[in-house]
């Protein structure tokens, strides 16, 4: 079965966003051979489960005017592509003259994109393959760097055991990784993670594409002051897609949901305005395939008038999630976040020097309210 598991690596950074890089669960890079990526996980959050139903906090009914959407919660595997394959390295290519590095001298980063040869747009490694072929001495590469592109002329290399023209570079053609669905709306989109999901550079990942699959989170390294915590989470592509991802952005991945809602709770969306600091819940998953509820305070819930993240400062005061993770972990991106009984917003940072406390985002702002 074609699986990936997902592990950490972390950014020293004050506020983290709960997004983890990590390295594919089998295989290595190839030369213009494309493996799943350099890959992201979400992070969330949990709490001392006193046996607390979804139905005991989250059923007060909606007030006219409040929309109502089906509650998250889940782990799910993300897939997307960028517009563009992604270059990891430069390396070698044997041809029967030696080892020739055809973009030698070229200053190029982990990260840069591979966008098109003579102007005709690559997707994949066959993209490559096909373009190479097709062309003889001299072609046009776009590389993006930092959000800028640029044209550089290279000479392809003969490959001395296949035969075949490479360019020298090792890529991969998505990122991927595990977070947390965060809602279904009324039209049958999804939100999730509640931030963006961003390249090497630290730039938003303009997708081309990409799909979200079940997931399942198989163990946790909890969080301590000075080094966050993370879910380890795992999905497999051929259990299928449950959705599309066409969106990215300061809010999280979006796109068309095509999994079961069966499953998922009614729930009203609370007007920002209603949030006040006290007591809450966030709904996540530490472990398998269900989430439970967490009890957490919202220590400080900021007035916004117009979309921006950190929305909300919280604090993770289950003492079963604090002995379990140590609170807000990579993983938890997206988690839902519920007060009296209504969903108000979604986690997406943690603190570095105190995972217990971390960042949520209105659930308006992420429905694009």
């Amino acid at each position: 079965m074609n699986k990936k598991v997902f592990s950490t690596l972390l950014v020293p950074l004050v506020c983290a966003l709960l997004l983890c890089a990590a390295l594919a669960g089998a295989g290595g890079f190839f030369q213009e051979d494309i493996r799943g990526g350099a890959a992201l996980c979400a992070a969330g959050a949990a709490k001392e489960s006193n046996s607390l139903r979804l139905e005991e906090t989250a059923s007060l009914p909606a007030m006219s005017g409040e929309e109502t959407v089906l509650l998250g919660g889940y782990p799910i595997g993300i897939d997307i592509r960028p517009q563009g394959v992604i270059i990891t390295s430069k390396v070698g290519v044997v041809t029967k003259n030696g080892v020739v590095t055809p973009f030698s001298g070229i200053e190029i980063d982990q990260g840069d994109l591979l966008c098109a040869i003579n102007g005709e747009q690559v997707r994949s490694a066959e993209d490559i393959a096909r373009l190479l072929e097709k062309n003889d001495g001299e072609v046009t590469v776009t590389i993006e760097h930092a959000g800028k592109r640029e044209n550089y002329l290279v000479t392809p290399a003969e490959d001395s055991v296949n035969g075949q023209k490479k360019l020298g570079l090792m890529l991969q053609e998505s990122v991927s990784g595990v977070g947390t669905l965060t809602f279904v709306d009324g039209r049958g989109r999804y939100g999730a993670l509640g931030h963006p999901v961003k390249d090497a550079h630290g730039n938003t990942i303009e997708p081309e594409g990409g799909n979200i699959y079940p997931a399942a989170i198989k163990g946790v390294v909890p969080g301590k002051r000075g080094k966050a915590g993370e879910l380890k989470g795992v999905y497999s592509k051929e259990s299928g897609s449950i959705g599309e991802i066409d969106s990215d952005n300061i809010f999280g991945i979006f796109g068309k949901y095509c999994g079961n809602g069966e499953k998922l709770t009614e729930i009203a969306v609370a007007p920002r305005e209603s949030v006040q600091p006290g007591k809450a819940y966030i709904y996540s998953t530490v472990f398998g395939t269900s989430p439970r509820l967490y009890e957490i305070e919202i220590i400080k819930a900021e007035r916004q008038n117009s979309p921006l993240d950190k929305s909300m400062v919280v604090r993770v005061t289950d003492r079963k999630l604090l002995a379990e993770t140590g609170g807000i972990v990579q993983g938890m991106s997206g988690s839902p976040v519920i007060q009296n009984g209504k969903l108000v917003g979604a986690i997406t940072h943690v603190l570095i020097d105190d995972p217990t406390k971390g960042y949520a985002v209105y659930a308006e702002w992420m429905m694009g309210r």
